[in-house]
C-alpha cells in the first residue's frame, strides 16, 4: 500500500528533523532516515552554536538561531550551556580581524569586542598563555554563545515532531524522487513507494547522489573529527569553569601527517566539557567522490596537537587523549561554505534541497527550517534566501577546490541584511 503525505523529508540528521518539526505544525510530514536518528554528522558534532560563520551578512538569521537554541533549554531532555566564545590568533590578522570586529558588530549585529592579548590574559585569568613568544596576540570575543549536545538536540527535535503528527520512520531507505509531469510525486523506497506533493532533501553528502537524476548539486564529502582530552583531576573544576570557546587558526608547519591531506593551517574549535576534558575539533578536508570509511584520528595528530597545548594554554600540564572519533563517512561541502536551501526554477515543482552546511548544520538547522517553510509556503523567513540559492553557483559540478574558511571575509557584508 502506497502511503501519502503533504510533505517527505529525507535525512535525519538535525537539519531534517528541525524542518519536520517546523512543517508538522500545519502539515502531514513523514521523515525517512535510513539509520538512526543523529547516526551519522549530527552524532560527532561538537554542538557549538555559531551562526556568525557561516551567516554574518545575514544578522536576522543569526539572531532566530541564538533565540531557538536559548529558548528551548529545559525543555524535554536539551540542555543550552551559555559560554562565550573567542576568535584567537596571531599579529599577522590583527588589522583585518578589529576592522571585521566593527563590521559584524556594526552591520551583523553579533555583539563583538575585539581584545588585545593583556585583556585575554585579564578576562580569563591562567587559561590563556599571552606571554611574549606566544601565537595569541588578541581576539574577537563573543558573548552570546554556548553549545549544546547534539544528539539530544535531534531526538529532540524528532520527539516534538512526532507529538505534532509527524511519521518517523528509520531504518528505511530512500532510493529515488518520484517525478511526473515537471512535478513531485513522492519518494521511493526499499519499503515501497510514499506519495507526497513536496521532498524535501536534506540528506548531507548523499543528496547529490540521491538528486543525480533530477537535479545536480554542486556538493563534495567533507570529513570533521574531534578529540576530548583531560589531565589531572585536580584541574578539572577551573577547565570546566573558566574556559570560554575559542576557535583559532592552527600552524602545524610541515608537520601535518601526509594521511590528514593538510598544509600548514587547521581551523580548529576548542570548548570545555561539563566533566571537565577539552573538546577539540578541527577539518580534514575534502575527501573526493568515494571517501575511506574513518572512526578515529591519527596517533600522529595527536601528538602534535598535545604540543600546541603548550603555546596556547597556561600550566595546562600533561594532556591525554581519552576519546576521539570523525565522521565515517563526511558532512557535505558546497564551494563557498555556505548551505545550499533552494527550490531551483530547473527543479521539479515541490522540490526543495536543504545541503551543503560544510559541518556546521547544528547552528543551522532553525534557520534551514524557517528557509524550507519560506520556500514552500511564502513565509517564515525574516531573511534574504538570495545568498543561500543554487543559483550563485556558475557550475554545479562535484570537482571544485575545498573553499578557504576564511572568517575575516570584508566583503560579505557588502550583501548583509
Amino acid at each position: 500500500m502506497t502511503d501519502s503525505y503533504d510533505v517527505a523529508v529525507v535525512g535525519g540528521g538535525c537539519i531534517g528533523v528541525t524542518i519536520a518539526r517546523e512543517l508538522s505544525a500545519d502539515h502531514d510530514v513523514v521523515l525517512l532516515e535510513k539509520g538512526q536518528i543523529a547516526g551519522e554528522t549530527t552524532g560527532h558534532a561538537s554542538g557549538i552554536i555559531q551562526p556568525q560563520y557561516q551567516f554574518p551578512h545575514l544578522p536576522k538569521a543569526g539572531r532566530l538561531s541564538f533565540r531557538f537554541f536559548e529558548g528551548l533549554d529545559g525543555h524535554r531532555n536539551y540542555k543550552y550551556t551559555e559560554r562565550e566564545l573567542i576568535n584567537l590568533h596571531g599579529p599577522e590578522r590583527t588589522e583585518v580581524a578589529r576592522e571585521y570586529t566593527e563590521l559584524v558588530s556594526a552591520n551583523g549585529g553579533y555583539d563583538a569586542t575585539w581584545l588585545d592579548a593583556d585583556e585575554i590574559a585579564d578576562r580569563y585569568p591562567g587559561v590563556f598563555d599571552t606571554s611574549e613568544g606566544s601565537p595569541i596576540a588578541g581576539g574577537m570575543l563573543y558573548r552570546r554563545m554556548g553549545w549544546v549536545d547534539p544528539y539530544t538536540f535531534a531526538t529532540t527535535m524528532g520527539e516534538d515532531a512526532v507529538d505534532r503528527g509527524a511519521t518517523i520512520e528509520t531504518g528505511v531507505e530512500v532510493t529515488d524522487v518520484l517525478v511526473e509531469d515537471g512535478e513531485v510525486r513522492g519518494i521511493d523506497t526499499d519499503d515501497g513507494e510514499i506519495r507526497a506533493s513536496s521532498v524535501v532533501v536534506a540528506a548531507g553528502r548523499w543528496s547529490r547522489a540521491l538528486l543525480e537524476d533530477v537535479l545536480e548539486v554542486p556538493i563534495q564529502p567533507e570529513r570533521f573529527w574531534h578529540v576530548n582530552l583531560d589531565e589531572d583531576a585536580d584541574r578539572n573544576d577551573r577547565v570546566s569553569e573558566a574556559y570560554p570557546q575559542w576557535y583559532m587558526d592552527l600552524d602545524f608547519g610541515d608537520d601535518l601527517p601526509e594521511e590528514l591531506g593538510l598544509d600548514g593551517y587547521m581551523a580548529t574549535f576548542w570548548r570545555p566539557e561539563h566533566n571537565g576534558e577539552l573538546h577539540v575539533a578541527g577539518i580534514e578536508g575534502l575527501l573526493g567522490p568515494q571517501p575511506s570509511v574513518k572512526h578515529n584520528v591519527d596517533e600522529a595528530f595527536h601528538l602534535l596537537l598535545a604540543e600546541r597545548l603548550d603555546e596556547l594554554l597556561e600550566e595546562y600540564g600533561e594532556a591525554r587523549i581519552v576519546s576521539d572519533g570523525c565522521c565515517p563517512t563526511g558532512d557535505a561541502m558546497s564551494p563557498d561554505w555556505l548551505p545550499i536551501i533552494d527550490a531551483p526554477d530547473d527543479a521539479p515543482d515541490g522540490l526543495v534541497v536543504a545541503t551543503g552546511f560544510s559541518g556546521l548544520g547544528l547552528s543551522a538547522s532553525p534557520i534551514a527550517a524557517a528557509a524550507v517553510r519560506q520556500l514552500l509556503c511564502g513565509y517564515g523567513a525574516p531573511f534574504s534566501l538570495e545568498s543561500l540559492s543554487i543559483d550563485r553557483f556558475e557550475s554545479r559540478s562535484d570537482d571544485f577546490p575545498e573553499p578557504p574558511f576564511e572568517i575575516y571575509d570584508l566583503g560579505v557584508f557588502e550583501g548583509a541584511d
